[in-house]
């Protein structure tokens, strides 16, 4: 019989001998298992959370932008609508396509972030960082219908070419084409430019001051090239109708502006001086809640890299002034939590180096257990945090999500749809944007009209969909009694005939009580004249935008490009627009060509 001893010997040989694979010399199996790691929980999350208010209003909006004719918008930059609606010519409009930019390049993001820790550290340390952004809470979790974690893919990757290029005495044109892509995604990442200018200075110490002051010249005209389809924009618009977008009316007081968005939280703060510190406790509070763990492993790497950092210290130099420039310039500009996940990926590598740092501290003290084993321990534990954290949105999918597959597979592409009023419009407009759909205050005034129409009446399918929860996205129903009982009456006239074909339940976490009735969907016959369908349709506008810009003489920000410079301009802004497209379609393939090479580039 085999005694305990021996039990444990083997035991241990098995842990070491798992423990040597791990951390086998080719490290890519092992970033493509955290990669695959990132992607599923990404999937998941991005297929089943529940929808903010902001999704419902960019969401819509990515719907038939390629012919919208617009070179921007009044509260994005364009490329994010570009880019979405590419995606839906090729998988339709659904929850996973709608969010799947932030989906693609928030795990794309996870080699970038490999790579730049390989770069700074070594290969152990890079799969620990891309490991914490694979799992981060606060990053799978805005993998919602949002610009930012797409731009924060191109942000990094200029932050990588970067430091390659200017450590190899190139001027880094790549990184300034990386960091224009993501302003023509969103316009906070302009907020990361400080820490290139000075980086150049940093990197190129034995330059003269001069040569270093033509490549920042060089490289903000390179940006300034990308982001000019929004200058182009507002110039535009503004010389021909005195308008301006949201980001301009923030900062300049322009009369037009201030009483089209008055409604629009912000739209004319300026820079918020006053409220700076403030600020900087709230949304690091804000980042502390949504990753405790990567924020203090992140803080602690940052203090413990600038002790430790000799030789390498200018890359600690740069991704400080990088992280600081960011968070300082977004707290003078906005504090939506989700702009904040730019703070995120340099946590992340900072992050890495801590862990690995303090598991050779542990082992030292701790004789019997080495490194490698206190290190996977450590790992194991962040795993299990990480999922924890995210249970509710991975077990259960959002109701929203469900009634659009639900209308796309089992409901009649000719039928009328008629949604309760308690459903948020944006929710609704995206849910129904290829139903005749029309909200239900207006449905009693469609039947006065079809009363009156002379031409023949055909039979129709009708849904009604209601709002099981007396508020679907709203959230101030309750402060609208009289609405809640007008909801309350038509509900019953459709309950009382038929009882309900489908009860869609709540999940995905947010507002939505997971396996509470969320929506009920009744279907009836009816009769009407063929014109109605043009009038229903033609109640399809949503914030500033007609559905699918459609006509273009109810677009907002429409404006005829008069005179030869602004069509000059005009035409300009699209050839940039159109290049922006294809390099960011291509910068993917260029990560994918420098992590198959990061193989044969020694720590």
């Amino acid at each position: 019989m085999e005694n305990k001893g021996d039990n444990k010997s083997k035991q241990g040989d098995i842990l070491n001998k798992a423990v040597d694979f791990c951390f086998s010399n080719d490290e890519r199996k092992w970033l493509i298992l955290i990669l695959l790691l990132g992607v599923f929980l990404r999937f998941v999350v991005a297929r089943n959370i529940s929808a903010l208010g902001d999704e419902m209003v960019h969401g819509p909006h990515a719907i038939g932008f390629l012919h919208s004719g617009l070179i921007s918008t009044i509260l994005q930059s364009p490329l994010w609508f570009y880019l979405t609606d590419i995606v839906f010519k090729v998988l339709g409009v659904t929850m996973f396509s709608t969010r799947f930019l932030s989906f693609f390049f928030g795990a794309l993001s996870i080699l970038v972030v490999y790579l730049i820790a390989s770069k700074i550290f070594n290969k152990k340390i890079a799969l620990i960082s891309a490991f914490l952004l694979s799992v981060s809470y606060f990053l799978i979790r805005y993998t919602l219908m949002e610009m930012d974690l797409s731009a924060i893919f191109f942000i990094l990757m200029a932050v990588y070419l970067f430091i390659i290029d200017t450590e190899n005495n190139k001027f880094p044109y790549m990184a300034a084409v990386c960091i224009g892509l993501a302003s023509l995604i969103k316009t906070l990442s302009l907020f990361f430019i400080p820490a290139f200018l000075i980086g150049l200075f940093i990197f190129n110490k034995k330059d003269k001051i001069k040569n270093n002051s033509k490549k920042a010249i060089y490289f903000g005209l390179i940006v300034l090239l990308f982001f000019s389809p929004i200058l182009i924009h507002n110039y535009i618009w503004y010389s021909e109708k005195g308008m301006v977008d949201t980001y301009f009316a923030q900062y300049f007081n322009i009369s037009n502006a201030r009483a089209a968005y008055q409604d629009q939280a912000g739209y004319d703060s300026g820079l918020l001086f006053n409220k700076l510190f403030n600020g900087a406790g709230s949304m690091s509070l804000t980042i502390f809640k949504l990753d405790p763990l990567i924020f203090i492993f992140g803080i602690l790497g940052i203090i413990l890299s600038f002790m430790l950092l000799k030789e390498k210290k200018k890359y600690f130099i740069f991704l400080v002034i990088f992280e600081l420039s960011g968070f300082v310039l977004l707290l003078l500009s906005n504090w939506l939590p989700t702009h904040y996940t730019t703070m995120i990926p340099i946590l992340a590598i900072f992050g890495g180096f801590f862990i690995d740092n303090i598991s050779g501290t542990i082992s030292k003290k701790l004789e019997k257990y080495d490194k490698k084993k206190i290190l996977m321990f450590l790992i194991a534990i962040i795993l299990i945090f990480q999922i924890y954290y995210l249970i509710p949105h991975l077990t259960s999918r959002s109701a929203v999500s469900q009634m659009r597959d639900y209308a796309i597979t089992s409901m009649d592409k000719n039928s009328i749809v008629v949604t309760d009023a308690r459903i948020y419009r944006g929710r609704t407009v995206w849910m129904f944007n290829d139903f005749h759909y029309l909200e239900a205050p207006y449905f009693g005034q469609l039947l006065d009209v079809n009363k009156n129409m002379t031409d023949s009446e055909v039979p129709v399918t009708l849904y009604f969909i209601e709002c099981a929860r007396d508020d679907c996205g709203w959230g101030t129903i309750k402060d609208q009694p009289e609405l809640n009982a007008s909801m309350e009456q038509i509900t019953s006239s459709f309950s009382s005939a038929t009882a309900p074909e489908k009860v869609i339940l709540g999940g995905g976490g947010y507002d939505e009580e997971t396996g509470n009735p969320y929506f009920r969907i009744y279907r009836a016959k009816l009769n009407i004249s063929p014109q109605l369908i043009n009038i229903i349709d033609s109640t399809h506008d949503w914030f500033y935008y007609p559905l699918n810009y459609k006509p273009q003489s109810k677009i907002f920000d429409n404006y005829n490009v008069i005179g030869p410079v602004n069509t000059l301009l005009y035409k300009f802004a699209w050839i940039v627009i159109i290049l922006s497209i294809v390099l960011a379609i291509l910068t993917p393939v260029i990560l994918i060509i420098k992590v198959v090479k990061a193989k044969d580039e020694k720590n």
